[in-house]
């Protein structure tokens, strides 16, 4: 009960697994609208300006499309959003539904 009422009050800490790359040429489509890609790792992305309904624990499909060193990369995948950020116009979200050579594609990448 305390540890919630101090997330509210304080916000919670962000807690990273692995590594993200920013600076990405590409973008996300959630519901048609296109929203350039602020960051992604091998689990999830962020995005910025978005000015939307989506809350967290929404689960969304997501269309990604990444031009990276070795190529292009587009692929569809489920999302379930985890952080949205009203006043910084942040949505983030992690992958939780995705073709398994799309995973193979992506975790290659990371561990290059």
């Amino acid at each position: 009960m305390i540890k919630n009422l101090l997330d509210k009050l304080f916000g919670k800490k962000e807690i990273r697994r692995e590594g993200r790359e920013f600076g990405i040429t590409g973008e996300i489509i959630i519901d048609e609208t296109p929203y350039k890609l602020s960051n992604w790792s091998s689990s999830g992305f962020a995005i910025t300006n978005y000015e939307g309904l989506l809350i967290r624990g929404d689960h969304i499909d997501v269309k990604f499309k990444l031009i990276l060193d070795g190529g292009a990369l587009e692929f569809s995948c489920k999302s379930i959003i985890v952080r949205v950020d009203e006043v910084k116009k942040i949505l983030a979200g992690v992958f939780v539904e995705m073709d398994t050579d799309t995973r193979v594609t992506i975790a290659n990448y990371f561990d290059s």
